[in-house]
């Protein structure tokens, strides 16, 4: 499997993202994305690098293939909350913001 290969299985079937929600997250258009996903052009050291950041993704996986997916030290609940986090919309995340403010000071009280 080549690297643009990886990223559609990572964006489609792992993180379950269409390419619109994906391409957002790393600040890339659909149809750049979309190029690179079917091998048309090639994947930058910067998208590269943007994917392995936003999704927690090590980049030796997207490369080569070579296992684990995620960074050794990603707990795999914070791996599902980013995921949850990242579909959200922009409205929702300042509304979740709010309520981790909230229960950040409940946790200070006690």
């Amino acid at each position: 499997m080549e690297p643009y290969e990886r990223i559609r299985q990572l964006r489609k079937k792992i993180l379950n993202m269409t390419l619109e929600e994906f391409s957002n997250k790393i600040n890339l258009s659909r149809s750049n994305l979309g190029n690179i996903e079917t091998g048309r052009i090639g994947l930058t050291e910067r998208v590269l690098s943007d994917i392995c950041r936003t999704f927690h993704i090590r980049p030796e996986w997207i490369k080569t293939g070579a296992e684990p997916i995620f960074e050794d030290d990603s707990d795999p609940l914070d791996v599902e909350i980013t995921r949850l986090f990242l579909s959200l919309t922009d409205e929702n995340k300042k509304y979740l913001y709010g309520y981790i403010q909230r229960l950040l000071e409940e946790q200070k009280e006690k």
